[in-house]
């Protein structure tokens, strides 16, 4: 009995008992070229995946304390007319479980409501995007932060230039928070 295979000039043949457990057998093993071919293929897909998955995120490093950069993300989101949904302190709850010396790992959920509305008219399904998030992690060198883009690369021309705008905004935030201001006080 032969089955399709998935590669061609691989046949496959399934024998009585073969077929029972369910155990197909090749009658030519993958050859070197073939066998570096599939694997060039898993690799580039994998690349690829992991190139699509940063363009998902802005995000900045600084050296400024974490006070800070809380402090400045909370005045960038208001001055782009963002409302603050929640702040979740997720370093200092694990600390105050009993696990000193664990880092601050920050997240603010914001939104803005006409910005929302243009987007769930042309994709309702984009709810799950919302709030938007932007996080601050401390390495104990530096600090990172983070915020979840929105896809920009949809069939829709409409939803595409709502969430480049709103995308913008987003990495405009994630640029103050992480700039470094001059002290004042010099």
């Amino acid at each position: 009995m032969h089955c399709v295979s998935l590669f061609p000039s691989v046949p496959v043949s399934l024998s009585k008992s073969d077929m029972n457990r369910g155990l197909p057998k090749f009658r030519q093993p993958l050859r070197p070229p073939q066998f570096a071919a599939v694997c060039a293929c898993f690799i580039m897909l994998a690349l690829t995946g992991c190139a699509d998955e940063k363009r998902q995120f802005a995000e900045k490093t600084t050296d400024k304390a974490v006070a800070q950069i809380l402090d400045d993300t909370e005045f960038a989101i208001s001055e782009r007319n963002f409302r603050i949904n929640n702040r979740l302190h997720i370093g200092k709850a694990i600390r105050e479980r009993g696990q000193s010396g664990f880092p601050d790992y920050e997240v603010i959920l914001f939104c803005n409501l006409s910005y929302a509305k243009k987007m769930l008219e042309l994709a309702p399904d984009f709810i799950s995007y919302c709030p938007y998030r932007i996080t601050i992690r401390d390495t104990g060198q530096h600090r990172i932060i983070t915020a979840s883009l929105l896809p920009n690369e949809t069939p829709s021309k409409l939803l595409n230039a709502v969430t480049g705008e709103i995308n913008s905004l987003v990495w405009e935030i994630v640029d103050f928070a992480a700039k470094d201001w001059p002290d004042l006080n010099e």
